[in-house]
């Protein structure tokens, strides 16, 4: 008779070794591309691949301990620093932002609450004309633009895609509440004590460049749209890769953009996500339960008025959907970056799972890495539990 010890462990060395395959496929199927995949399986990491060039050119492997542009992955990690100083009694959800940052209340957004923001139903997702990569990586300056807005639709209304501007309106209000840079909240109340502090970063250290994957790949298709589409204006072409050089400029590593510039490994965002879930990591939680259970009810199901798409979502999470990449649970969390990429905790199956690429690529479909990697390890993980 088999030992299930055994056969559980054998599942999990057959994934590592599945998954290294697959992205060995996805990396010959486009040269040029890196991967990197991590997965915790009730606190345990279970998984940690990687595959394909860390540059363009194919002369840098990428590792285990290359690092990342997480891009929109980024929201899912300033959300839970501001879970945590809600936890720590420094914010209140419902409180408005004016509250904390009085300069904000300009221009009607005097009413608007952290709530709000955190689903993207505050009615402030434009982002200036003018704005360019030195702009947005000038944080005072961008302080003073988010002073400057005024709400499109009455804060509350609706909810649609603050793509940019909600990571300088969370991380100025979490300083101001706090007392630190967002940066210095970010690193020592979730990158400290689970030991990630080399393996993530919002602003990345001068040590770390050497190990950031190289941006590559096709042009975002948003200078196409019809100039009065609001996702255009909530996500300018100056100012999404890859037709901009600057991503992969060491100025902008070392700058704080917090909706989507965190700088990370696979596995230094997994652990993150399973901080958040059953036991936590070495028996660490970020975040009580109670805490957890808040920031991931639904606060929104429909169409979202920016992306023009259905989505759900918690307190600056994306919460999961049917067909979706995690696996359709409604209690899964997380949130996804462009090119394929995404990190989430599914509660139900106590993992959580990271996908990042370097290679920005329209149309993959089915093909796309999150969802291959997501589903191959749903599918050996409930066999291990067979």
């Amino acid at each position: 008779m088999t030992n299930p010890f055994s056969r559980k462990r054998q599942n999990l060395t057959d994934l590592q070794i599945r998954v290294k395959q697959l992205l060995d496929e996805l990396a010959q199927d486009d040269i040029g591309a890196g991967f990197q995949v991590a997965a915790y399986w009730h606190g345990e990491l279970i998984l940690n691949a990687f595959s394909g060039s860390a540059d363009s050119a194919g002369r840098r492997s990428v590792d285990s301990d290359t690092l990342f542009v997480v891009q929109s992955c980024s929201k899912g990690i300033i959300s839970t620093a501001i879970h945590i100083l809600v936890q720590q009694g420094k914010l209140a959800y419902d409180e408005r932002i004016s509250h904390y940052w009085p300069e904000f209340g300009a221009n009607g957004k005097e009413k608007i609450t952290l709530r709000q923001v955190l689903t993207h139903s505050a009615g402030i997702p434009l982002m200036p004309t003018y704005a360019d990569m030195r702009l947005i990586t000038d944080w005072r300056a961008m302080v003073c633009e988010m002073e400057k807005l005024e709400p499109i639709w009455k804060p509350g209304s609706k909810s649609g895609y603050h793509g940019l501007t909600f990571g300088w309106i969370l991380g100025e209000t979490g300083s101001r509440a706090d007392g630190r840079t967002f940066a210095q909240i970010i690193h020592e109340e979730i990158c400290k004590p689970l030991g990630i502090e080399k393996n993530l970063y919002l602003g990345a250290s001068s040590e770390a460049e050497s190990r950031i994957a190289e941006i590559s790949g096709e042009a975002v298709p948003i200078a196409s749209m019809p100039d009065d589409m609001l996702f255009k204006r909530v996500l300018p072409p100056a100012l999404v890769p890859v037709a901009n050089p600057e991503w992969n400029s060491p100025w902008f590593h070392a700058a704080a953009v917090p909706a989507v510039n965190v700088i990370a490994t696979a596995q230094a965002l997994a652990c993150m996500y399973a901080s958040l879930i059953g036991d936590g990591v070495n028996g660490r939680r970020l975040l009580e339960p109670a805490s957890v259970a808040e920031a991931t009810s639904l606060h929104f199901e429909g169409i979202d008025e920016v992306a023009l798409a259905p989505n759900r979502l918690g307190l600056g999470y994306s919460l999961g959907q049917e067909g979706d990449v995690m696996g359709g649970k409604p209690t899964a969390f997380g949130y996804a970056g462009l090119g394929g990429m995404i990190g989430y905790a599914d509660p139900s199956n106590c993992f959580a799972v990271a996908v990042l690429c370097n290679r920005m690529r329209v149309g993959r479909g089915n093909r796309s890495p999150d969802r291959l990697v997501s589903d191959l390890i749903r599918e050996t993980l409930s066999n291990a539990e067979s």
